[in-house]
């Protein structure tokens, strides 16, 4: 295996380790016995731990929604609604898929009530360009109340993916399932956008 291919192997790895164990109980050992190389390999690719995590949580964030609204670069202009509503279903999709990773990026949010995070400066940059992106098919004309409703309905995707247990009860069906996940879009959408 190439020195990239190693890397890359124990990136995913601890993305792994970190949906299935939950960013706080994530060691060294869990990620090198996961990913069949030892500790001298990370910090040869990485240096430290710390500088794993963080090359992780910049890939997540960048697969999650930074890399996704891209996906649908040509839709936005053309077609807002159906950007819109493509680009919510993939990001409830994946985030229900990986709660702790969603959970990970806010641990310090939460946990320290720390704002000044690289994740949260992210998505808050994230948020201003959604807002522009979809501003024109909100309902209120207002542009602090268009971007409420931004941030309403990205909102309403996280703590929804980082409580999907929660809500298979509250409603009574599984969130995972894709026919579930374009009924609660759809809804969602209804409330915010014009007709």
């Amino acid at each position: 295996m190439s020195s990239d291919e190693i890397k890359q192997k124990i990136i995913l790895t601890a993305i792994e380790c970190i949906e299935r164990d939950g960013f706080q109980n994530v060691t060294i050992r869990k990620i090198t016995d996961s990913a069949g190389v030892n500790v001298a390999a990370i910090n040869y690719h990485f240096g430290s731990k710390d500088q794993l995590f963080k090359i992780v949580m910049n890939a997540t964030l960048n697969e999650s929604f930074v890399q996704n609204i891209q996906d649908y670069a040509g839709m936005w202009k053309s077609d807002t609604r159906k950007a819109l509503q493509h680009f919510l279903e993939d990001t409830l999709k994946g985030a229900v898929n990986y709660p702790n990773i969603i959970k990970a990026h806010l641990a310090d949010t939460f946990n320290k009530n720390d704002f000044d995070t690289n994740s949260v400066q992210r998505l808050n940059v994230f948020l201003s360009e959604f807002h522009g992106l979809i501003k024109n098919i909100l309902r209120s004309e207002d542009n602090l109340e268009s971007k409420v409703s931004a941030v309403q309905l990205f909102s309403t995707i996280l703590i929804t993916s980082m409580m999907p247990g929660l809500f298979d009860q509250c409603l009574g069906v599984e969130l995972k399932s894709s026919e579930t996940q374009k009924k609660f879009i759809k809804v969602l959408l209804e409330n915010y956008l014009k007709e």
